[in-house]
């Protein structure tokens, strides 16, 4: 079926023959006899074709459509396009560079837009769960585990994930260490046995991010709710669409957060502490694993 000339423009082109069976279209233009009269669409496709130059024929793959005063069409390279159109062709290309930009931000705002309902979901899927995983780290203090809460404090400003505990070296280990430093250890001298390593310590450092991350894009939200597309200037298009891809990457960045805050808060996790808790307190850190979630 032929395109129609109204309609060349932004048409999606992925083979060949969708340049072929342009209305109009010709393999054999004689830059010399025709004047330009624009640059309607461009193209990159997988295998190489011919220039539609007369006197070039030169193939490639990556290129450009245009239409002549005579209303003849033509294929052909960029390099091809400035060597014998000069600089009108290098304007005329750059003119639909742009259009063809502004017209994929209208697109991708417009589906942007069909996707608010299903981010405002995803956000307040993350505000549940981040009030889950905030509820219990809140339980920690408010079950008398005061020496977890800063162990795990501790841990977020060190930024180290591994269990250890501190006990009075062996006569082995000092001896050890006094060949290793080639000192006298002074006594009493201790020494890290580790226990575990704690999953999901990137939350605790994290978890600030979540609240900016939902009050923000509740605001790009309704602010795309509220965009005109079709009356807008190109300074505050390119400001909605890069507010579009800051709320996709944040949102991302969100769920990696909570994932990581589920891991940590885990009852196997948590677990490991247990040497590191009084006897006394047992019976609380019992109650807490229990408010934990499940491996």
């Amino acid at each position: 079926m032929n395109i129609s000339v109204s309609k060349k423009h932004f048409l999606r082109i992925t083979t060949w023959d969708d340049i072929y069976k342009m209305s109009g279209y010709t393999d054999s233009l004689d830059p010399k006899k025709e004047k330009l009269k624009q640059v309607i669409n461009k193209y990159e496709l997988p295998n190489k074709g011919r220039c539609g130059l007369s006197n070039c024929r030169t193939p490639h793959n990556i290129g450009c459509i245009v239409e002549t005063e005579s209303g003849r069409l033509t294929n052909l390279g960029n390099d091809c396009g400035k060597k014998y159109f000069g600089e009108n062709f290098t304007s005329l290309s750059n003119k639909l560079s742009k259009e063809i930009d502004y017209s994929n931000k209208i697109e991708n705002i417009k589906l942007a837009k069909l996707n608010i309902a299903e981010n405002y979901r995803k956000l307040n899927e993350i505000e549940a769960d981040w009030k889950k995983i905030e509820s219990l780290y809140r339980t920690i203090k408010s079950e008398g585990l005061d020496g977890l809460y800063d162990k795990l404090e501790q841990m977020k400003h060190s930024k180290s994930s591994i269990i250890a505990i501190q006990r009075r070296a062996t006569k082995t280990e000092i001896e050890l260490e006094e060949v290793r430093t080639g000192k006298n250890v002074q006594s009493p001298f201790y020494v890290a046995e580790g226990l575990g390593n704690l999953k999901g310590l990137s939350y605790l450092i994290d978890r600030v991010k979540i609240k900016a991350i939902l009050q923000s894009n509740d605001v790009i939200l309704e602010s795309l709710n509220k965009f005109d597309e079709s009356n807008t200037t190109f300074k505050d298009l390119n400001k909605m669409i890069k507010d579009i891809e800051s709320l996709q990457d944040s949102i991302r960045e969100a769920y990696s957060i909570i994932l990581e805050g589920f891991k940590l808060f885990e009852s196997d996790n948590m677990k490991q502490f247990t040497p590191l808790i009084s006897s006394k307190r047992h019976r609380k850190l019992k109650r807490f694993l229990n408010c934990c979630f499940k491996s």
